[in-house]
Parts: structure tokens; C-alpha cells; sequence
């Protein structure tokens, strides 16, 4: 369920980016260093600034409702709860650069803008990126400790 809405924050993020910076020329100058991340192949990447912005939101809407919902998470301290913010944001940077990698890969490089082709591309994308994301999740972000049980004598 929280899965679904993270995918809609993304999704709906994706594309409120991408029709307020269509180019690189609408973009502010403090961000249009993330068009020219894919200059070294000679095309500009019209999705690499949607995909970041995307993802931070949907991270971070990830992460309030995985660790409440999803996995239970008991952090009672804010050094416990700053290390789970921690390592979710880390192990989804792994996963920002697989979507980044692919969006390139399925849009950019083909040169394929256009809606129905970027959506279906950002839809394979997410499912790769959502599993990754849980499996990630699951042992490094929110794992339950292990109780030790003592045998009675």
C-alpha cells in the first residue's frame, strides 16, 4: 500500500519536474550542472532532474511511512531515528543511480521523449527500483535485532 503511494509521489513529482524544467535553458543555473551529467555521451539527459527531485520526495515519504507502517521501526531515541534516516537515504542512493542508469538507458539515449514512452520506461524503472528498495530496506535500513533465548535448564 505505502509502496503505491510512494510510486505516486515519485510519479507525480516526474512530471510536474519535467513540464516546469522541459530543458536545460528552464532550469535554474545552480541545477543545470544535472543536465549536463550525461555531456561525456553528447546528449543532454532531460530526465536526470526530474528522476532527482523525484526521488528525494518519494525517499523521503519512504521513509516516514516504512518506518511507522511498513517495518515497525521502534527507534525511541533521535540518534536511532537519524541512523535509520541515515542508511535509507544511502542504500537509495544505490537505487538513484540504477533508475538514473535506466532512465538514460531507455529515454535519453534513444532520444524517446515522448509521454507514452517515458511513462512505460519510468514504469519498468520503478519496478526494478521498488524491489531493490525493499530488499535493501529489509536488511540494512529497518532489520528487526535478534533476540538471543535462553535455554532453561
Amino acid at each position: 500500500m505505502f509502496g503505491v503511494g510512494t510510486t505516486i509521489v515519485y510519479m507525480v513529482s516526474y512530471y510536474l519536474t519535467r513540464l516546469l524544467f522541459p530543458d536545460a535553458e528552464s532550469v535554474p543555473s545552480w541545477l543545470q550542472w544535472i543536465y549536463r551529467i550525461t555531456d561525456v555521451f553528447g546528449i543532454e539527459s532531460s530526465t536526470a532532474l526530474p528522476v532527482i527531485v523525484s526521488w528525494f520526495l518519494s525517499v523521503t515519504f519512504a521513509f516516514l511511512t516504512n518506518r511507522v507502517y511498513v517495518f515497525e521501526s521502534h527507534a525511541d531515541t533521535f540518534g536511532k531515528f537519524m541512523l535509520e534516516a541515515l542508511k535509507l537515504y544511502a542504500t537509495r542512493l544505490a537505487t538513484l543511480l540504477v533508475n538514473l542508469l535506466l532512465m538514460f538507458l531507455l529515454v535519453d539515449l534513444p532520444q524517446m521523449h515522448n509521454f507514452v514512452y517515458e511513462f512505460i520506461a519510468m514504469i519498468f524503472t520503478n519496478i526494478i527500483v521498488l524491489i531493490l528498495n525493499y530488499v535493501l530496506s529489509r536488511i540494512f535500513v529497518f532489520r528487526k535485532k535478534k533476540t538471543s533465548v535462553k535455554k532453561k535448564k
